[in-house]
């Protein structure tokens, strides 16, 4: 009877592995047949967002993907080729099979010219290899081509933003009419080319970028959609004033970046810049108020100090150097951002645009412990704040403006421009419905803040983005975005949790113990 019943019981076992052999195989099979995967991150980081579904799902002809990669990548990049691969099959099953892509190694394969015939240079990545550290020759880099045009990531050392480049590569290669911002030049300026060389390459990627030189008598060109204004030192000629009107009227979008305190941090000083940009842009519904934001919640720098002959490096909360946690999420602009940077920003006034019949819409907010410093002014980090300097809390730093604008010449071009106005064409004396941005602040897009908080650079993307209509786009960039600012406490919720983390463990130890040797005690006497 033992033995019927271990023969019966081997038999079951023999019988069962086929069977979960091919429960395995049909299951394989279906996955092949219909994708699904599940994401349990807080934003979906490792599913495609909708914005790429539409991009992926609107490919009318085939698009081929090479990904030139080298099979045997080191750590960390092999766990970045790897999750391409995932994001490459999520997209060619959201494109109904139009997407394809083909995996090649330039080294194995000898296709090295072909690689860098694309822009896809050799790198070299450490590798551990024979029980000690090389430099290894390897290939990164992915080419999209689709009829006669291709667009190229020709390094991918992390997946940071790599959806965003990955759609935006596709919607470029794709699209017929690519959009043009323009930088305007000719009045000192942000030297975008110099000082903002990431948030220039990026918007290179989807737009094409052109530099914009107002010529006395020429207006700005129509093909340009988008006209960005950073950071102005000088005054604003009569006649730029006109082109930018008339830029605006025929329904060209603008993103003004003004600075109106110039700072000095050699000699720890600032003034209020005077020039005629405040004025002009007031026809429009953009103003400043005076002054510069102080905030208590803010960025950090590194001041040198003295003490007798030591010099050391002192770390000092410094409010001018506001970090904004507040973002409006009716507003696409920063509705996912989490944390950004804005160094010497002046506060924007709201109620300029309703008497214009435009509608204002605030963008983000300094925190409830804020404030403005007016003049005279002293940028000293070493100086004292009080409780007293942070009583203007929630001051609107950036804000969008919608409608339908009114032309600041309605009585004809400006007759000292030194122009023949009888032979232009008549002025355009109000917009089509239309929207422009403004920010109290022209830094927080140059490299050196985006190195330090790179959400600088998303919302300077995304601003340019909403402007353009670009809009799916913005969703992408905003939630790889993965700053998680602590929430700030009060100072008695802060002790309070101090001590719960000191005293807490002992006390839970205490009370199980305890509760054991009472557990025992019932247990003898039982």
């Amino acid at each position: 009877m033992e033995l019927r019943k271990g023969v019966k019981k081997g038999l079951g076992s023999l019988t069962s592995v086929p069977l979960v052999i091919g429960i395995i195989v049909v299951l394989n099979l279906l996955a092949l047949a219909f994708f699904v995967r599940f994401d349990l991150t807080d934003s979906k980081l490792y599913s495609l967002s909708d914005a790429s579904k539409r991009i992926a799902q609107s490919l009318d002809d085939p698009i081929v993907v090479k990904l030139y990669f080298s099979e045997d990548l080191p750590a960390p990049y092999n766990q970045n080729a790897r999750y391409l691969k995932d994001q490459l099959y999520e997209y060619r099953a959201f494109s109904g099979g139009k997407l394809r892509f083909e995996f090649i190694d330039p080294i194995k394969q000898e296709r090295e010219e072909e690689a860098q015939a694309l822009r896809i240079p050799p790198i070299q990545v450490n590798a551990y290899e024979k029980d000690k550290i090389e430099l290894k020759k390897v290939y990164m880099g992915l080419a999209f081509l689709y009829e006669d045009k291709k667009e190229v990531i020709p390094v991918v050392q992390s997946t940071r933003n790599l959806e965003y480049e990955i759609s935006s590569a596709i919607q470029k290669i794709t699209s017929e009419i690519i959009p043009t911002v323009g930088i305007l030049q000719g009045h000192g300026e942000v030297d975008v080319y110099n000082d903002m060389q990431a948030g220039h390459q990026t918007l290179s990627k989807l737009y094409q970028v052109v530099p914009v030189s107002i010529a006395p008598g020429q207006l700005i060109d129509t093909d340009v959609a988008t006209l960005l204004i950073i950071g102005p030192k000088d005054s604003v000629s009569a006649w730029d004033q006109y082109a930018i009107d008339q830029f605006i009227m025929r329904g060209g979008k603008l993103g003004v970046f003004y600075d109106p305190v110039e700072v000095d941090l050699q000699v720890q000083n600032a003034t209020d810049r005077q020039t005629n940009w405040p004025g002009f842009l007031a026809h429009y519904g953009i103003a400043f108020k005076p002054g510069m934001v102080v905030d208590a919640r803010n960025s950090r720098i590194a001041v040198m100090q003295q003490q007798g002959f030591i010099r050391f490096q002192n770390i000092v909360e410094y409010p001018y150097l506001p970090q904004i946690f507040t973002f409006n999420p009716d507003n696409l602009v920063g509705k996912d951002l989490e944390a950004v940077d804005f160094p010497f920003i002046s506060a924007l006034d709201s109620t300029a645009a309703e008497p214009l019949g435009l509608e204002f819409q605030a963008i983000c907010w300094s925190s409830e412990r804020s404030g403005i410093r007016r003049p005279p002014y002293s940028m000293s980090p070493m100086q004292e704040f009080t409780p007293a300097d942070f009583n203007e809390p929630f001051q609107i730093l950036a804000g969008a403006i919608q409608g339908s604008f009114k032309t600041a010449f309605a009585g004809g071009p400006p007759p000292d421009s030194g122009v023949d106005v009888s032979a232009l064409a008549p002025v355009q004396t109000q917009s089509p419905p239309n929207r422009l941005v403004a920010v109290g602040d022209a830094e927080f897009g140059g490299d050196q803040q985006i190195s330090r908080n790179p959400s600088n650079a998303a919302l300077f993307l995304n601003i340019v983005d909403w402007l353009t209509q670009e809009e799916g786009l913005i969703t992408i960039r905003s939630r790889e975005v993965v700053s998680r600012p602590l929430d700030e406490l009060s100072d008695g919720k802060r002790r309070g949790v101090k001590y719960a983390n000191v005293f807490g463990p002992p006390l839970l130890v205490i009370v199980f113990g305890v509760f054991r040797w009472q557990a025992r005690r019932r247990a003898k006497r039982g």
